[in-house]
């Protein structure tokens, strides 16, 4: 490989990118001041970013294609909210 080759299978992996995506919306509302109002919206961005990854990895394990599109429609909802 090519020094400014991409490698796709990083882009392209989804479930790498969801799990980045929820640590880095931690390390974002850490930096956030405290406020009965921004605490409860830090926790939703917290719950619904770490959600959407863990849905997404629960979809790679299902059998049947009815249930991978459900699992993964529950992780756009989750990113969605966040």
């Amino acid at each position: 490989m090519l020094v400014n080759e991409p490698n796709f299978d990083k882009i392209y992996n989804f479930e790498d990118r969801l799990v980045r995506f929820a640590g880095e919306c931690i390390l974002f509302v850490r930096k956030l001041e405290k406020s009965f109002e921004i605490e409860y919206y830090k926790n939703q961005l917290i719950h619904s970013s770490g959600s959407s990854a863990l849905n997404y990895g629960e979809a790679q394990g299902t059998i049947t294609n009815k249930d991978f599109i459900f699992k993964v429609s529950l992780s756009v909802k989750e990113l969605k909210e966040s």
